[in-house]
């Protein structure tokens, strides 16, 4: 589950610990984690991370609120 806003944030869920990817506007600059909202950990280039381009990446169970740096 994917949801987007107007402020620069997007919110990302693994589903059943299972992979899962959410659009990302890059002109935004590169995601980081504002806020944890799962109990597994969502570490950057293992639970979770970015494409370089317009995709974040979850799994692992990581669900988190992404913001722009």
């Amino acid at each position: 589950m994917c949801q987007g806003g107007y402020d620069r944030e997007v919110s990302c869920n693994s589903e059943d610990r299972r992979q899962n990817s959410c659009a990302w506007n890059p002109r935004w600059g590169r995601p980081y984690v504002i806020e944890q909202l799962s109990q597994d950990d969502c570490r950057e280039g293992q639970s979770w991370g970015w494409d370089g381009r317009s995709r974040i990446w979850v799994d692992r169970g990581c669900r988190a609120r992404f913001g722009a740096r």
